[in-house]
């Protein structure tokens, strides 16, 4: 729940229901009381609802569309709504990679070592490395992604918001790195599933003044904070 007592809808909290939902089905299929395979059928809805919530969040939302757009893809594809399997557009993602190299060829330094006084932080490293240098008086957050690549964000000389500041990551088969001041209290929220999330700091200030929060998942891929 937020600090207001409402039920916060988040990533965490609609797979622990889907979870739930699961073993529930399978017991009811174990007891003859439903067929499982005839539910199970729609797990695409899984996706959008994910999707859902973490476009409801505060950062992250561009991963959240995507969840949503791949869910429904796939579900209209089991219903037989559209004649095209998603599977058949894999390779998108030649040309994605391809794309990546030759604008690595043409800019080798474009956003590899980027420094930025801007209030929120939007990086992404695909096939590659991005080093972002954050100096902000008044910093929010914003989000990291790592798609087999690696994300360096350095915040030691920024301040954050008196709210706090939150950074939504995502690293698959990738590492986000994030160097905090040593006055920076940190709380890790995130998902790993077969990754993993690291709080390496010396621990933070005692009342919280200068707080960071780290969210998102880490798939086959680490998140790393430290001083």
């Amino acid at each position: 729940m937020d600090r207001s007592g409402s039920l916060d809808v988040t990533p965490k909290l609609v797979l622990g229901v889907l979870v739930l939902a699961l073993g529930v089905i399978f017991t009811l299929d174990n007891l003859g009381v439903v067929a499982a395979g005839d539910i199970l059928q729609y797990w695409p809805v899984g996706l959008v609802a994910l999707g859902i919530a973490k476009v409801l969040q505060p950062y992250g939302r561009g991963f959240g569309v995507a969840l949503m757009l791949v869910g429904a893809w796939l579900l209209l594809e089991r219903l037989d709504v559209i004649p095209w399997s998603l599977w058949d557009l894999w390779p998108l993602i030649l040309v994605a990679i391809g794309a990546t190299l030759i604008w690595r060829t043409v800019a080798p330094r474009a956003r590899r070592a980027v420094s930025s006084t801007g209030p929120e932080l939007n990086v992404a490293a695909i096939l590659g490395g991005a080093e972002p240098r954050i100096t902000a008086e008044n910093f929010r957050g914003g989000d990291v992604l790592a798609i087999m690549g690696s994300c360096k964000v350095d915040l030691r000389e920024a301040k954050a918001a008196p709210e706090g500041a939150t950074i939504d990551t995502f690293a698959f088969w990738g590492g986000i790195e994030i160097l905090v001041p040593e006055k920076w209290s940190v709380e890790i929220r995130g998902t790993p599933i077969l990754g993993g999330f690291e709080d390496k700091t010396r621990g933070g200030s005692m009342d919280g003044s200068q707080r960071l929060t780290v969210t998102g998942m880490a798939i086959m891929g680490g998140v790393e904070v430290k001083n």
